[in-house]
């Protein structure tokens, strides 16, 4: 399949939100990611990881616009899972910069969320080095930051997209709220491309405790992306 001229470039960070996200856009798999006329998905890995290598593929393809999209973890105490953040500016605590993402983008992407009715918020994402894994942690980057929730790579994307002139948005999806915990050995089983690593699943059986909040993440996981893959079906359709 011959790759579509100028797409919609759509990036996520791990194999599982690309494969939730490609269904209802209906998207086939490529050796890119997933593909249909005008769309391209590609997973970059936690932490943006995979884009150094990605980059001269991406780049040669000459995207119109950049959507960066794919699960979010809620900081504002009144988000819930399954809510979408339309994410306006993205910080980056660590070097202390706000990004703000293209305004006409943005606009389309809030009409999109509006018209599938979907709950969601425009505010600050904050863009952290490793995963809040703990209610009390949530909470205090919420009062230092006022960011509604916090990713791994959104603010590193936006800043990718700004360099070479591309127009750019992050819309996130909250899977785990301001008070569901991330446990940091159920993280550990998770290496930097969103798989799991050897032996996890084994060890996933013998902790039913770990077990119990690796389903719960994936069930609100399932709701954040069904949401976000809504979104995305009316984004890529609307007109620009």
């Amino acid at each position: 399949m011959e790759l579509p001229l100028r797409p919609l470039l759509v990036l996520v960070a791990v194999a599982h939100e690309a494969r939730g996200l490609a269904r209802p856009l209906r998207l086939a798999r490529t050796s890119h990611g997933y593909e249909a006329p005008g769309v391209l998905l590609v997973p970059v890995g936690l932490r943006a990881s995979a884009l150094p290598r990605l980059e001269p593929a991406l780049t040669a393809l000459e995207p119109r616009a950049v959507l960066i999209a794919g699960l979010a973890g809620g900081l504002a105490p009144d988000l819930r899972p399954g809510d979408l953040i339309v994410a306006s500016p993205v910080l980056q605590v660590d070097r202390g910069v706000a990004l703000v993402p293209d305004q006409p983008l943005q606009d389309r992407a809030i009409k999109a969320l509006e018209a599938g009715r979907l709950p969601f918020r425009v505010g600050p994402l904050v863009t952290v080095p490793e995963p809040v894994p703990t209610p009390e942690a949530k909470a205090r980057l919420w009062q230092e930051t006022g960011a509604l929730a916090a990713d791994m790579e959104s603010a590193l994307l936006l800043d990718w997209a700004s360099r070479r002139g591309l127009p750019a948005v992050a819309v996130r999806a909250v899977a785990d709220g301001p008070r569901d915990p991330l446990p940091p050995a159920l993280l550990d089983l998770v290496a930097a491309d969103g798989r799991l690593r050897p032996g996890a699943l084994a060890g996933l059986l013998a902790r039913p405790g770990r077990l119990r909040a690796a389903l719960a993440l994936s069930r609100r996981s399932r709701v954040a992306l069904g949401r976000l893959g809504t979104f995305l079906d009316a984004f890529a359709s609307s007109r620009p």
